[in-house]
């Protein structure tokens, strides 16, 4: 039910933050050729309207939403907002990020498994999605697409009747309402909705871990798949080509398999695939013994690697790409 009220919610939202954005120019100018992908300033308010329908229908249809799950999602938020107004820092987005993880744990959305290092190990957890999602949001379809099947994958893994599967499906639902106008490329999410969302996964993870011990980290691990392929590919390169971790560039997998397809559309469907062959995964490991759940994600962290492997070489072809859709 909440997939249905937030996707309702959304469609509702979403048009109406897309005029928000343009009216008070906030914006995406694509004023860097060899960054943007887009011939026109784009509002970036689409997050907003993401978590408003998140928020909302999870809290009307679920038996309650954290305090400090609706904290952290909105310090992150305001983070991301504050950054598409004015550039922060890479200091003052790792500090407020870090803050909105801080907020999690405070409030006792932990990855409990990890005994005295899960506090810790849920601010890293939050800066790790935040930042994953914001990586992905640079093509129509793929971080709301992704952020979609990954709510609803960690859901899924979820014991029937919890609030993790209310706002889980509530995720779902707000990305496919945010999709009927990212797609055409009417509205991005903007850093504010990217970090925003990818707090939102960190918590889901911590909440399944949880109720679930090492096999749920394992499980929602395995659904953040394609999050966790995307943040060690961009840092494995650009520390191998000596680039700064923070600086933007073209060369990621979704730009190199849209090199290759000649289709960034095709690009998003192959990710977004590659997405719900993830969370398959990762709902299949909750379903079984720890041990076969481990060799369900090494089979899923091989895939990575070969798909890293064969990827690797077209890296410094991908800003070749001259398609006109993000």
């Amino acid at each position: 039910m909440s997939f249905v009220v937030a996707l309702g919610i959304a469609v509702v939202l979403v048009p109406v933050a897309r005029r928000v954005g343009l009216a008070t120019d906030l914006v995406d100018r694509p004023s860097d050729p060899a960054l943007a992908i887009h011939a026109r300033p784009v509002s970036v308010l689409g997050g907003a309207a993401v978590v408003a329908a998140t928020l909302v229908a999870s809290a009307l249809v679920g038996d309650g939403l954290p305090g400090s799950i609706v904290a952290a999602t909105t310090i992150a938020f305001a983070a991301g907002l504050a950054d598409d107004i004015r550039q922060l820092t890479p200091l003052v987005r790792l500090i407020l990020l870090t803050g909105a993880g801080v907020v999690l744990a405070a409030g006792g959305v932990e990855v409990e498994p990890l005994g005295a290092l899960a506090g810790v190990a849920t601010v890293a957890l939050t800066l790790a999605c935040a930042n994953a999602t914001n990586l992905l949001d640079g093509q129509n379809g793929l971080a709301g697409g992704l952020a979609a099947i990954g709510g609803a994958a960690l859901a899924t893994t979820a014991p029937g009747g919890s609030g993790i599967r209310s706002l889980g499906f509530a995720l779902a639902g707000a990305g496919v309402g945010f999709l009927i106008w990212n797609l055409p490329g009417r509205i991005f999410l903007g850093n504010g909705g990217a970090y925003a969302v990818g707090t939102l996964l960190a918590a889901l993870t911590a909440s399944v871990s949880t109720v679930n011990g090492w096999l749920g980290l394992l499980a929602a691990g395995a659904c953040l798949g394609v999050l966790a392929f995307e943040m060690l590919f961009t840092v494995a390169r650009r520390l191998g080509s000596g680039a700064s971790l923070t600086s933007g560039d073209r060369l990621h997998s979704y730009d190199i398999v849209a090199t290759r397809t000649g289709s960034r559309l095709r690009s998003t469907g192959i990710l977004c695939g590659a997405g719900a062959i993830a969370g398959a995964l990762g709902y299949a490991a909750s379903r079984v013994s720890f041990t076969k759940a481990a060799v369900l994600a090494g089979v899923l962290a091989l895939g990575g690697l070969v798909a890293g492997v064969q990827l690797w070489p077209g890296r410094a072809r991908a800003d070749t790409f001259g398609g006109d859709p993000r």
